[in-house]
């Protein structure tokens, strides 16, 4: 009797695991359906000199979508977990407008891929299980599952992915089930996305990553240097979401049009460093990474992509905000990096996950993401710089419900 049941519960997980693979297949294959249209309209855009019109369209498509269904201006990442906690389905007309949104908005403003990802994962998730005739009241955990495929798929981090949105879902609780499918789906859905959009890192650095004692402390301070932005950018989002609530839902993202264009100028005219191509290509991220800039060009760059993601997704433009984290925390360790140049690539990756756990309270799955993301592991220093950001910001958590 003990064997049957033992072997009903082997034959029931290989199932799921089988079912959580197929989703993941499914979300690579999207992911990287999503990933070519937002380079091609970002070249057709850039190449024919309509990113004004570009804006403008934008602008106006957000308008109509917020109409027609307020809580598209809702940022993805919190649609998403809304959804799954209350186990609702996620509508068609949602995940259609906000795929078409997030195409749209990625391909000309420097927004994050991890939000949107997650909404789109969170639906083609539920949507599988519901054409297999599954229960309706499985609907969150395969959504969930979903949500780490797209996830781990357009951030080429799988495991990172899964402790992302695991994260986020679950809290600290552990769910040993979620982790055995999540790492499935998102494992089958980064290998077909890398497969067709390439398994270049993401973040390209350069040795020498040879580290010692003395660099623990650029890194504690690239800790303390990281909270600072963090509760600056929370401080923004404060005031941003005020003033967001003084304006109708459907009218939030043309009334600050004339300030998107001025930002919008200000980063196309940018003498070094190619901010608005950060969720297309990641230039910006890989710029930061390999030269060092004047500190005052770094410095008000890094301004700039800050008020660019608070006020942005404030105000309802579809997005995310890992990447300009990442961005964010590597800018601030090439200005630490003037220190000692030859250590440039350490200060970078660690700056960049200091900046990911100051912002979002997840300091394990920072070093996972920059570890996967750059294909290199710096253990020790990140760990310096994520902790010393993690507790100096544990009560600041930037896209909190």
């Amino acid at each position: 009797m003990k064997v049957k049941i033992h072997t009903d519960y082997f034959l029931g997980k290989f199932k799921e695991a089988l079912f959580a693979s197929f989703i993941g297949l499914i979300s690579g294959f999207a992911a990287a359906a999503l990933d070519i249209v937002i380079e091609t309209i970002h070249n057709i855009s850039f190449n024919l000199g309509l990113q004004i019109f570009h804006l403008l369209f934008l602008s106006f498509y957000i308008y109509v979508s917020a109409s027609i269904e307020s809580s598209f201006v809702v940022p993805s990442l919190l649609l998403s977990l809304r959804f799954l906690r209350e186990n609702l389905l996620v509508p068609l007309f949602i995940w259609l407008s906000k795929f078409v949104g997030i195409a749209l908005s990625l391909s000309v403003l420097p927004l994050g891929r991890e939000g949107p990802a997650m909404l789109l994962g969170t639906g083609l998730g539920q949507y599988i299980s519901q054409l297999f005739k599954l229960p309706k009241g499985q609907l969150n955990y395969w959504g969930t599952i979903g949500a780490a495929a797209f996830v781990g798929a357009f951030l080429k981090v799988p495991l990172g992915a899964t402790f992302y949105v695991f994260e986020n879902r679950f809290g600290r609780v552990l769910n040993i089930d979620f982790l055995i499918d999540a790492l499935s789906a998102s494992t089958i859905s980064y290998t077909v996305y890398a497969y067709l959009r390439g398994f270049h890192p993401i973040i390209h650095v350069e040795g020498p990553f040879n580290w010692n004692l003395l660099d623990l402390f650029p890194a504690f301070v690239l800790g303390v240097l990281t909270s600072v932005a963090t509760i600056f950018m929370f401080l923004l989002f404060k005031l941003f979401k005020f003033l967001a609530s003084l304006v109708p839902e459907n009218y939030r993202a043309v009334s600050i049009l004339p300030v998107v264009l001025l930002l919008f100028a200000i980063a196309y005219h940018h003498e070094y460093i190619h901010l608005l191509e950060l969720s297309v290509n990641y230039k910006p991220i890989n710029e930061v990474s390999t030269e060092l800039f004047p500190i005052e060009v770094v410095f008000w760059t890094i301004i700039l992509e800050i008020v660019f993601i608070t006020l942005l997704l404030s105000f309802g433009y579809p997005g995310g905000i890992v990447l300009p984290l990442i961005f964010i925390g590597a800018a601030l360790g090439n200005i630490v990096a003037h220190i000692e140049p030859s250590k440039l690539p350490i200060f970078v990756l660690t700056g960049a996950a200091a900046m990911l756990s100051a912002g979002l309270n997840i300091p394990i799955t920072a070093v996972i993401m920059i570890s996967e993301m750059s294909h290199q592991t710096l253990i020790i220093p990140e760990m310096v710089g994520v902790l010393t950001a993690y507790f100096l910001t544990r009560s600041v958590k930037l896209l909190s419900r």
